[in-house]
């Protein structure tokens, strides 16, 4: 009898277990339904084969050609985009992240038209963007009405708009992805159930591989969060641990892009290290605060406000009463948004504050802060706006139906399919931007192989960044001019016809900032130039890869415990 009863029980048991299983898989087929229906809204104008127009587009497609073109020359890691610079080859990926623009890249590679290509890469992020944003929010909430008004403020939020369509700021859309990951991340270690430390991790490692300038940004937020509760984080030491586990994974997470960065960065000097922009130059793109509220709602320069978030920000401060944690996060980041949404203006003294600390001038415009901002008040004002309708689920569908339509109507009166921008002017218009990472002074005009010494040209075949040319028969010493860019990486070797292969001095001729080849030995053979992987870069790209790796495998792991538990 007893052994009956426990059968029953355990066929009890599974039943209801395979019950909340499907109702979970209907719960979630029901999110990710809702967040590719908001994907399509929000990418109506480039679902077509129109050509597009935006500030940056030209940059950002002609970097999407370049990594097709290094794949297709057997290339990867692509570190130079040897076509750019009129063929002396330009080393943006050292400088500028492009993990995952390997994914137009590859449809390219593959025959994708470029600029379908670039559309559908758009699309994806748009998704992405919705997907990170609710996992986020309804981690910290655990209330899918609060977490689908987030998500719809955020995803569909004017300054992210603005850089798709308008400005063309792949960079930032792709960082805008991975943001809402590092607030959650923050609530769980500080306020959550310290469990899903991770989740900054992948944030972190999401915005180091999309946009330097708001990864410095998203460091610096970090920090004044952590400032702001450093009592509760030291009176918790099992939460001051598990912060400093990880920050450290978080900067092991980081140095694939960081150690080449830095090496480049010290290894000479580049346009941007020239002051390109300064105190004034900010200062002169700072806009009034009344300009800041007149841009949220004006489609001329919507980029240079926040939109629709600064209706319900008023809210907050009537509604949000209570103590609880989730409440406490959210004034923090209302306060802390208020302050980099006044600093985005003409209110801070941008020019005196530049000429003390002259990195600030690499932000080039204020109004970049408003990619924080708008973060912060997305999640201010979706929890904000939830508080005062409550549970009231037709007053919440109302609010989503009224954002969207908002939104659309945005769109619908941006120019962003424009008759006059085609392909060629595409990739012929600004393709490396402003070239802040050139080597300064750099010339381009010598673009023939020759011995210095006596001018003797040499002839040559090139595949991407590889050259190569016979030396044979010659007893001068030989200092060969090479038409590439000097980076940090390039090698050289030699190869006799007895099959000894012996390096090549490689150095940066001071005067016209190209690579120079030396023979010290004045041996006879075959020449290859080549950029390739320094130390540091196998350094950043192994300890990256491996910690990923090992991460993954911690997370598998603990998922498997919490089953088994179960």
């Amino acid at each position: 009898m007893a052994f009956l009863i426990k059968s029953i029980l355990d066929n009890r048991k599974r039943h209801l277990k395979g019950e909340i299983m499907k109702e979970k898989i209907i719960d979630k087929s029901k999110i990710l339904g809702i967040i590719l229906v908001l994907t399509f809204l929000i990418s109506i104008p480039y679902l077509n084969f129109e050509p597009i127009t935006a500030h940056d587009i030209s940059y950002h497609t002609n970097r999407i050609i370049a990594i097709s073109e290094e794949l297709k020359a057997g290339h990867f890691p692509v570190l130079i985009h040897s076509n750019l610079l009129d063929g002396f080859g330009y080393a943006g990926p050292l400088f500028y992240p492009e993990l995952f623009l390997y994914i137009p890249a590859i449809l390219t590679f593959f025959g994708l038209n470029f600029l379908t290509s670039y559309k559908l890469f758009i699309i994806v992020t748009t998704f992405f963007t919705f997907l990170f944003t609710f996992y986020s929010s309804n981690h910290i909430f655990k209330k899918k009405n609060i977490s689908w008004t987030i998500t719809i403020l955020y995803g569909a939020s004017f300054y992210r708009l603005a850089d798709i369509y308008e400005r063309g700021a792949i960079g930032e859309v792709l960082a805008i992805i991975f943001l809402p990951l590092i607030l959650c991340g923050l609530y769980e270690i500080i306020f959550g159930e310290n469990k899903k430390w991770w989740i900054i991790c992948f944030g972190i490692f999401g915005v180091i591989n999309s946009h330097v300038l708001t990864f410095a940004m998203s460091i610096i937020l970090i920090l004044i969060i952590c400032i702001i509760n450093i009592i509760k984080i030291l009176k918790d030491k099992k939460r001051l641990a598990t912060l400093i586990i990880a920050g450290v994974i978080s900067i092991l997470l980081t140095l694939s892009f960081a150690l080449p960065y830095v090496e480049q960065s010290n290894s000479d000097k580049f346009n941007v290290d020239e002051k390109i922009y300064n105190g004034a130059f900010l200062q002169s793109y700072a806009i009034s605060f009344k300009e800041l509220i007149n841009n949220s709602f004006n489609v001329g320069d919507f980029y240079k406000g926040i939109g629709t978030i600064l209706l319900v920000l008023p809210m907050f401060i009537v509604e949000c009463k209570d103590n609880d944690n989730q409440t406490r996060y959210m004034k923090q980041l209302f306060w802390i948004g208020l302050a980099v949404l006044l600093a985005s203006t003409s209110i801070f003294p941008w020019e005196s504050l530049c000429n003390k600390f002259n990195s600030i001038t690499t932000l080039q415009f204020p109004y970049r802060l408003n990619i924080i901002s708008t973060l912060l008040f997305s999640f201010v004002g979706g929890y904000a706006l939830c508080q005062i309708i409550g549970n009231r689920l037709e007053l919440n569908k109302l609010v989503y139906i009224l954002l969207i339509l908002f939104t659309l109507s945005l769109l619908s009166s941006l120019n962003i399919n424009s008759g006059n921008f085609t392909e060629e002017t595409i990739i012929n218009s600004a393709p490396v931007g402003n070239g802040e990472y050139k080597p300064y002074a750099l010339k381009q005009k010598d673009t023939k192989v020759h011995n210095i010494a006596n001018e003797e040209e040499i002839e040559f075949t090139r595949v991407s960044s590889k050259m190569e040319f016979e030396y044979t028969d010659r007893k001068d010493e030989m200092i060969i001019h090479i038409p590439l860019a000097y980076y940090k990486g390039y090698r050289a070797y030699i190869e006799e016809e007895n099959g000894n292969i012996t390096n090549l001095t490689v150095e940066e001729e001071p005067h016209t900032k190209n690579v120079i080849v030396k023979n010290d030995k004045i041996l006879n053979g075959k020449v290859t130039i080549q950029y390739k992987m320094t130390i540091m870069q196998k350094l950043g790209y192994t300890i990256t890869t491996i910690t990923l790796i090992g991460l993954v495998i911690y997370i598998i792991n603990d998922k498997f415990k919490i089953i088994k538990k179960k």
